[in-house]
């Protein structure tokens, strides 16, 4: 065996990831319908994830001696919309690479999200139980006990609202609130959902020092600021130059009734902080690493 496999390259936080690993030439990338990347194009796969046997035979063929798997079906209304397809691609495909991992003897790093929790507390830690409240969580979370029960050197990462600009495809929360006020729409956030936002240099960088890391089990990964929606939306569009005026303030209910959307899915970072090398910015810092400096002063 030999090499690294990453799933999703062609996704938001794949595609910086691949920015980093791309320069080897032990690497290779999974790409879905979005296409190929421009970064060493010899070392790509296209793959349909929702047919995981294809994908655990790929593995197979490769036998890398780490697997980073990236790849998700994430976005809240296409989950709710074509759920069977969320359940294939994030769960059934994860299970197929936990039992070839475990077969070959592969480093397995999948990266699991914060809604797992159905955000009834904040400041979660690694071992608070799992209790998702919608669709996506439900996915994820069977999916990250496919990877402890089966994968020996299995290692969770849950990201929480990860951030900046795409380096490729894919797109953010920061980049939804930029583009609307870009188009002057109307940018409804949430006074009482919180979190703790990545910058996603941050979450990549981290994310390739777990390669060659002893550290298996499950990892929080956020920033290291507890925040409402509204909140970083205003200190994003500040930090950029932009107008806040466009920015509408509601609570959750008015638009989520049914509580779909959990409220404070903040996490305890320490376990991160201590054992990466790769430093966890506060928001201002993070901003700075993915949007540049400050156009206006805090």
């Amino acid at each position: 065996m030999s090499g690294i496999l990453v799933t999703g390259i062609s996704g938001f936080i794949g595609g910086y990831v691949w920015s980093i690993l791309s320069k080897r030439e032990d690497v290779w990338g999974v790409h879905g319908a979005t296409g190929s990347l421009p970064l060493n194009p010899d070392r790509q796969l296209g793959l349909d994830l929702s047919k995981p046997a294809a994908l655990a035979g790929l593995v197979e063929d490769i036998a890398p001696d780490v697997i980073l798997h990236l790849a998700a079906l994430a976005r809240p209304e296409i989950v709710r919309r074509h759920s069977l397809l969320a359940w294939k691609v994030n769960n059934a495909a994860t299970r197929e690479l936990a039992d070839v991992a475990e077969k070959l003897g592969s480093r397995l790093i999948f990266t699991s999200t914060d809604q797992v929790f159905d955000g009834s507390h904040g400041n979660y830690h690694e071992g608070d139980p799992p209790s998702p409240v919608n669709v996506y969580g439900e996915t994820k979370k069977a999916a990250e006990r496919a990877v402890l029960s089966k994968v020996e050197n299995g290692v969770v990462v849950r990201l929480n609202n990860t951030y900046g600009p795409p380096r490729f495809h894919g797109s953010s929360f920061s980049e939804w609130i930029l583009n609307r006020e870009g188009n002057s729409e109307t940018i409804t956030l949430f006074l009482d959902q919180y979190r703790s936002p990545l910058d996603v240099v941050t979450a990549a960088n981290a994310l390739v020092e777990l390669i060659d890391h002893s550290f298996t089990g499950i990892l929080h990964l956020g920033g290291a600021n507890r925040i409402n929606r509204v909140n970083f939306g205003k200190m994003l569009l500040q930090h950029v130059g932009r107008d806040q005026n466009s920015i509408l303030e509601l609570h959750s209910a008015k638009v989520d009734p049914e509580g779909k959307m959990p409220l404070d899915t903040s996490f305890d970072i320490t376990l991160a902080k201590q054992m990466l090398r790769t430093p966890i910015p506060n928001l201002l810092q993070g901003l700075e690493q993915v949007y540049g400096p400050a156009r206006a002063k805090y």
